[in-house]
């Protein structure tokens, strides 16, 4: 089934954010990567680019947050292995010109304040789908959302340290110091 320009615009946009930020990220850019008419954009985004990559973000968030609570069968850590392996794969395959769409639209301009928003409510639903996980796990609840925060927290800078020095080195050692955190449960 082919898509519609609603959808496209927000593929594209979370193509193009993960590639050049938000400020990078033009609207004539947008509208040849979407195959989509201008119009098609006002129509669908009445509030223009920071509309939609508020909704390109949060669209991005939802796809990242199914994955951590459709790994019902599987540990945190094994899933916070399995992720960071992909993104690992992922920065190499691409030669490190991706990052996280959410993390980019984090540091979007103060101007747009509805795509930082919406990188903060993504963030802390993945970090709520994460403690939840680690209470089933046997983590203490405060625990579990102190450590589901960090995780997200140092997935994020090791990924952007990874892309500034073209290397998988910050990703590979968060993967070493995060795994032991996620499988002792701390019942304090």
């Amino acid at each position: 089934m082919s898509q519609g320009p609603r959808s496209r615009l927000i593929g594209a946009a979370i193509e193009l954010v993960r590639e050049k930020g938000v400020e990078g990220t033009g609207l004539a850019e947008l509208l040849e990567r979407g195959c989509t008419a201008r119009r098609s954009l006002y129509q669908h985004f009445p509030g223009g680019k920071h509309e939609l990559i508020e909704a390109s973000t949060l669209a991005a968030g939802r796809f990242i947050e199914s994955g951590i609570r459709g790994a019902e069968g599987a540990t945190v850590a094994g899933s916070v292995a399995d992720f960071l392996d992909a993104s690992i794969a992922n920065a190499t395959a691409t030669d490190f010109r991706l990052g996280c769409p959410v993390g980019a639209a984090a540091l979007a301009p103060a101007d747009a304040a509805i795509v930082i928003g919406a990188a903060g409510t993504t963030f802390a639903s993945w970090s709520a789908a994460l403690a939840e996980h680690l209470v089933r796990e046997g983590h203490a609840p405060d625990a579990a959302a102190s450590l589901a925060g960090f995780v997200v927290s140092s997935y994020e800078g090791a990924l952007l340290r990874a892309r500034a020095a073209r290397s998988t080195e910050p990703l590979e050692q968060a993967k070493q110091h995060l795994l032991p955190l996620l499988t002792a449960p701390d019942r304090r």
